[in-house]
């Protein structure tokens, strides 16, 4: 029987050597988690792209710039060299950072430098070409090359500039001047050219709104520079107040005008004037259903939606505005988060109340949104889709709001965003934002009307009103409570006055942090009468 027993293991052991070991190893992805970058205006950390990018200060110098208190997002993550320490950032550097996998980082640094260059006599605004370190100005077709003054000169960082030869030294700009430039270990040599202009004074932008136009020219500088506007079919001219100048280059901002109205406007500088330029005022679009005084339960028995499919009002049978509803009545029609309130209103028969809630597992934030809701993601979170397509450039947005702040638990804080110091404990906040974009639905995973796709289990995929994307943007934060009705306006800040939107976002929400599902059960947010200012 023990010589049975013992044929019967060594024919096990084989066997025991050919088991598969399907047990997958832990995937933990190597990345970097913060650093430190004291010459550094910014540090972004992208982990979809990983790579880090660095925006030096001004006076930094790029070759030089230390980096250090580096955490990576697990303690088992190894880099393949000590990215702590003093460093040329010059040209981007690749670090791998390994746990059971590589991860290949690229780890770059750009230092913005603000450039200029004038001279006297100068027409419009000099052309700084950096990458060639070349400057081209234009002056008067009376002035004289040989006997030119720089009027100002900043080739590099601030303060740290030194420049051979002295630049009020140069004054013969008959042949091209050159120019070294010397800031930390950077040595430049710029070549500067300064050519006649066929005209004084041109007209370079119209950009007209709705009831705005935002003018710019080029002429001489140290004449009187400005713009005159009138009414195309009237005699009459009105000087445009406010210009600004800088160099031979000026501008302003004409305000008071018509919608849909034809203007012409000329520029001059000194005693020379452009011939009239006409331009075309836009339209004044409104916001569908801004009083919230529309809605029904065409989509659900459980909830009210913001429109009607049997009105005759083509703007309120179809849906504009969408609501998080559908994800939070999944299980139950209680646990509704936006709805009409008849009883407390400003104007009409009834305003917008969004009240925030814990359901079953996971807190909800009250909101209204442009756009529509897309669906949900088992129990962690789900998707949106924002936007409705719009064209006009308003100046700002105003409405009517109340609000009352629950307290934030450990329940119903699920994060929040880098750089905010939100906690249990802390009072919750409402907001109110609007975003002006020409975002493609292909490349933001949306649709058509609705191009903006976030995804709330998906944090690269949150709303940034720094994207490039993005034309204007403004935002209400109601960190206390307002007990009363309070008219609020919300300024817009454009980053272009010549591009013209695609779409327009506007949302709400009674807890700020709804995406990352940090909020208070309890917090309440209503809003009525939202217009759009031109």
């Amino acid at each position: 029987m023990k010589k049975i027993a013992v044929l019967v293991m060594i024919a096990v052991i084989p066997l025991l050597g050919c088991i598969r070991n399907d047990i997958p190893f832990p995937v933990i992805v190597a990345g970097f988690e913060s650093m430190s970058v004291p010459s550094a205006e910014s540090v972004s950390i992208d982990a979809q792209k990983q790579r880090v990018d660095i925006v030096l200060k001004e006076v930094s110098d790029i070759h030089k710039v230390e980096v250090k208190d580096v955490v990576y997002t697990d303690p088992s993550v190894k880099a393949s060299w000590n990215i702590e320490g003093v460093h040329d950032l010059s040209r981007p550097v690749r670090i791998t950072l390994s746990t059971f996998d590589d991860y290949e980082w690229t780890v770059s640094a750009t230092q913005p430098i603000k450039r200029w260059f004038t001279v006297s006599s100068q027409v419009g605004e000099s052309v700084i070409d950096v990458r060639n370190c070349r400057v081209i100005a234009k002056v008067s077709s009376s002035a004289n090359l040989k006997n030119l003054s720089i009027t100002s000169c900043k080739l590099g960082p601030e303060s740290i500039t030194a420049y051979t030869p002295e630049v009020s030294t140069i004054k013969d700009f008959t042949n091209v001047q050159s120019l070294l430039v010397v800031y930390g270990d950077t040595k430049e040599i710029w070549n500067i050219y300064v050519e006649k202009s066929t005209s004084s004074v041109r007209m370079t932008r119209t950009d007209a709104w709705t009831k705005v136009v935002w003018l710019s020219a080029e002429g001489v500088s140290g004449q009187k520079n400005g713009f005159k506007y009138r009414e195309k079919g009237t005699s009459q001219w009105t000087d445009a107040i406010g210009v600004e100048e800088e160099g031979g280059s000026f501008s302003v901002k004409v305000d008071g005008l018509k919608p849909l109205t034809e203007y012409e406007c000329i520029a001059y500088s000194g005693k020379d004037e452009t011939d009239p330029v006409a331009f075309r005022t836009e339209a004044e679009a409104l916001i569908p259903n801004s009083g919230f005084e529309v809605y029904s339960k065409a989509e659900s028995s459980k909830y009210y939606s913001f429109y009607d499919p049997d009105s005759a009002v083509p703007t309120l049978n179809t849906k504009w505005w969408d609501s998080g509803n559908k994800g939070s009545t999944t299980v139950g029609s209680s646990y509704t988060i936006t709805m009409p309130d008849t009883s407390d209103k400003v104007e009409g028969e009834s305003s917008l109340l969004m009240a925030s809630t814990y359901v079953i597992v996971k807190f909800a934030a009250g909101n209204v949104f442009s756009g529509e809701f897309g669906r949900t993601i088992g129990t962690t979170g789900g998707t949106v889709r924002l936007g409705r397509p719009f064209s006009t450039r308003p100046q700002k947005l105003s409405f009517w709001v109340k609000y009352k702040a629950g307290i934030i638990t450990e329940k119903t804080f699920g994060g929040a965003p880098d750089g905010d110091p939100v906690r249990p404990g802390d009072r919750d906040r409402g907001t109110l934002w609007i975003a002006l974009g020409d975002w493609d639905y292909h490349k933001y995973g949306g649709t058509a009307d609705s191009p903006v796709e976030i995804n709330t289990t998906d944090r690269s995929t949150f709303f940034n009103p720094s994207g490039a994307n993005v034309i204007a943007y403004g935002q209400f934060v109601a960190d206390k409570d307002i007990d009363e009705w309070t008219k609020v306006e919300i300024p817009l800040e454009y980053n272009s006055t010549s591009r013209k939107p695609t779409h327009i976002i506007i949302s709400a929400a009674s807890s700020m942090l709804g995406d990352y599902f940090t909020g208070a059960a309890g917090s309440k947010m209503w809003i009525d009468d939202i217009r759009l200012e031109y």
